[in-house]
């Protein structure tokens, strides 16, 4: 139960080569090249026909004939007389549960689907390009070069791509905890494989290759899990179907960063596992000449990015110690003679001032580098200060050797200057993402006790009328159950410093958006900034500032959070645009309503958005048995501190048990992972009262999802005080209507054998007790969820 699903899959202790009936298959000869050239390589046991070249494997002519344990078995050959249910009946027979499939197959995606439910095997592919773990000696792929052994892990849907990425990257000298070439999924998806590899400890950064990408709600839901802990990039083939902007605004709130290109994945990978939080301030680039320098200038003006140039004291200590040998601006460029420790004292100096944020050193191979002082003195500036430090060594030969060095020192290092422009815009998105990420954004039809059914029903009557456009006399009481007054006489003055477009269209992949623009510029798409419901006012912040910079309107933020608890309750409206839009003095609004509808009552709520709001209705109150009321709700970002006090207030035997450690404490990333849920994979229900004006945590249930669309693993705790008092069984069944509803199956949990308080308290509330077949210090509790439990 403590090894993720995937790990026998991505990072198998064992192998067998499934080589089929062509004992020439240049295939199978790539496969096992690869493997070959591995110094530390796992087991791997051939079985099939022979290859007719010679291989230091141990053979057999089929599964059956196994004689040790095999965690993947990889298909590489065609069997023209073996049906591919007959190959997963064959794995699941030998105890193989993980099958990767280089091959190709003409059986149909429902059939190998039902064979692998049966016989409880996981695939990877069709059509896969292979999976490498370098640390474990684990090659089984078809790439031309073998990853080196580092902390990013690649994630591609495209082989080829990520040949050429670990390609590129071995020659920098960046390494790969785990590489993944999925090929075409039927069975393993883009977002199982992110649930593996945000628990993977070893992969500290993730770079992913998109064609598609699934169900949209489960993959945002496992990229914001993931993002939460590491830093994610993204680059997304044809924007996967998508509107651009829709997939950006998507992205953000996940904490992961988009490219748009190959090489912005180069240049994430620089920055990604090394660099530091970009602290206030400008960036100011320092360079042995002035072409590469006005170079990175030119591409951070296309981006945006604030270039520092240096004035009063920070422009006086500068030209003091430039002391002649060159020029201070934008670009501080040092005469080409100049020594090299020149360089490393001019960034010190800018790094030691509150203006400086970063520095970027740009340096072409010249005779008067010293190339072993360089590094000496650009790994001293790094230890001695908390700044970003950035450098691009420009050329080949040498330099490509120090580039390796200098990012091996934990510095970001750049072959040509637009790129580590883009590796620095990469870091400052990803800080702004972060911050979205965190925002637990919320419907306020609960808040605001809007009753919802009537608007639904009134939309289900205009929806009958099949009238194809609806305008505001459709349409302005629904609007005023949502706190939008809307009035149809236009007076002269209004809040804001032009007419605005507001408007709501459906996203091919991820449903609902909102867009905002000035009048007449929503033509203009780039003009137009574009956001996923639900927002809060952050969030919506966030979108005025994209569409109207500099702008700040408190009512324009207050409509933006009604139109999206409008769109998050009422999955009928298919197409809303607001024109003209006018925000009176009064708190009217003026605006040029038309709508379209569409049939929703299939749809659970919420089941429209791509982002799942604040689940509100898991709200309740508890009065416990010593007479204090409880609020049990699901868990806030803002959290992290009262269940930090809950932990820490714990009985050494509490800790241990929930646990199963000998934990003092939470540490910030347990933390982080605790409070920032996604409500679409997983549930936290926190029992919390109010002494002497402050929230205190009294208890805790949670489960997260297997991703096998199953199953859960919960976990429960209260407080040592509050134990005995009726709240452990509410909240494990408050956490069954919440894993129902989600159309979960299945409910597991791992209890240590001698906490046998804990059996007895999932025997009483159901559970099926059974010795946990890997470890017989612990017993898994298990149990099916029906409507009887509700």
């Amino acid at each position: 139960m403590s090894q993720h699903a995937l790990q026998p899959l991505l990072a198998p202790k064992s192998m067998a080569i499934l080589t089929g009936d062509d004992s020439d298959n240049a295939l199978l000869f790539a496969l096992l090249n690869s493997l070959g050239k591995s110094p530390k390589s796992c087991p791997v046991y051939l079985v099939g026909v022979k290859p007719s070249r010679s291989y230091d494997f141990p053979h057999c002519a089929s599964l059956d004939e196994l004689n040790a344990p095999v965690d993947l078995a990889v298909l590489v050959g065609l069997y023209p007389n073996t049906s591919m249910q007959d190959i997963i009946a064959a794995c699941g027979k030998a105890n193989i549960h993980s099958l990767l499939m280089l091959s190709w197959t003409d059986t149909s995606t429902d059939e190998l689907t039902e064979a692998l439910r049966e016989h409880n095997v996981r695939l990877l592919g069709p059509n896969s390009f292979g999976v490498c773990r370098p640390k474990q000696g684990v090659f089984a792929w078809l790439g031309l070069t073998q990853p080196l052994t580092g902390k990013l892990a690649l994630m591609s849907q495209s082989g080829t791509v990520a040949s050429a990425l670990v390609d590129w990257a071995s020659w920098q000298g960046i390494g790969f905890s785990q590489v993944v070439a999925m090929g075409s999924p039927v069975d393993v998806m883009p977002s199982q494989v992110l649930d593996y590899l945000s628990r993977d400890f070893d992969s500290q950064a993730i770079l992913m290759y998109l064609q598609k990408i699934g169900r949209p709600t489960r993959f945002l839901s496992s990229l914001r899990a993931t993002g939460r802990s590491k830093p994610v990039a993204v680059v997304a083939e044809h924007a996967i179907g998508a509107d651009q902007r829709v997939l950006d605004a998507a992205l953000s709130r996940t904490g992961a960063v988009r490219g748009r290109r190959l090489n912005d994945l180069i240049a994430a990978a620089s920055v990604m596992t090394n660099a530091r939080r970009v602290k206030e301030g400008s960036l100011l680039i320092i360079g042995n000449g002035a072409g590469p320098g006005e170079l990175a200038a030119q591409r951070a003006m296309e981006l945006g990015i604030d270039l520092l140039t240096p004035e009063g004291p920070l422009q006086q200590q500068l030209e003091q110690t430039m002391a002649g040998r060159g020029g201070i601006g934008t670009v501080t460029t040092v005469w080409a003679s100049s020594a090299t420790d020149l360089f490393i004292n001019l960034a010190a100096d800018a790094l030691n001032n509150e203006a400086c944020g970063a520095v970027l050193l740009t340096l072409s191979p010249t005779a008067l580098i010293d190339i072993d002082s360089l590094y000496e003195l650009i790994t001293q500036l790094h230890r001695q200060q908390k700044k970003l430090v950035m450098v691009c060594l420009l050329g080949g030969g040498g330099m490509t050797k120090m580039r390796t060095r200098i990012n091996e020192a934990g510095i970001p290092t750049f072959r040509t200057p637009e790129t580590a422009i883009e590796g620095f815009q990469f870091l400052v998105q990803f800080q702004r993402n972060q911050l979205l990420a965190k925002q637990a954004a919320d419907s306020h039809a609960f808040r605001f006790q809007i009753d919802v059914n009537q608007a639904s029903k009134q939309l289900t009557k205009l929806h009958k009328r099949q009238s194809s456009s609806l305008g505001l006399d459709d349409l302005k009481d629904i609007f005023e159950l949502f706190h939008i007054r809307l009035t149809t006489r236009r007076q002269a003055h209004h809040l804001l410093a032009a007419p605005l477009h507001i408007r709501v269209f459906q996203d091919p992949v991820f449903g609902p958006a909102i867009g905002l623009a000035l009048e007449g510029a929503q033509q203009h798409q780039q003009a137009e900034a574009v956001a996923l419901p639900p927002l809060n006012t952050l969030l919506a912040k966030d979108l005025i500032q994209r569409a109207l910079p500099n702008e700040t309107s408190y009512e324009l933020e207050g409509l933006l959070r009604n139109l999206s608890t409008l769109v998050c309750e009422l999955p009928e409206i298919d197409h809303l645009d607001l024109a003209d839009v006018r925000i009176h003095d009064s708190g009217s609004l003026y605006a040029d309503v038309s709508a379209s509808l569409k049939d929703s009552k299939h749809l659970r709520r919420y089941e429209h958005l791509a982002i799942q709001p604040y689940p509100r209705q898991w709200v309740s109150e508890l009065s416990l048995k010593n007479g204090e009321q409880a609020i049990v709700r699901p868990v806030l970002p803002r959290d992290s501190g009262i269940i930090a006090d809950f932990v820490r207030n714990m009985s050494h035997e509490t800790r241990y048990f929930r646990f199963i450690s000998n934990i003092e404490e939470l540490t910030p990333r347990m933390l982080s992972t605790m409070s920032h849920i996604d409500y679409d994979r997983e549930m936290a229900l926190l029992a919390v009262i109010n002494r002497e004006d402050t929230d205190l945590l009294i208890g805790t249930a949670r489960y997260i999802d297997n991703f096998d669309d199953q199953s859960c693993e919960f976990a429960v705790v209260l407080g040592d005080e509050f134990q005995g008092l009726g709240l452990a069984s509410y909240l494990m069944r408050q956490l069954f209507l919440v894993a129902y509803d989600k159309g979960l199956k299945i409910m597991k949990g791992i209890v240590l054998a001698e906490n046998k308080r804990m059996i007895q308290f999932c025997k009483h509330l159901g559970f099926q007790i059974q010795r946990d077949p890997d470890d017989i210090s612990q017993v898994i509790a298990t149990i099916k969820l029906t409507k009887r439990l509700k």
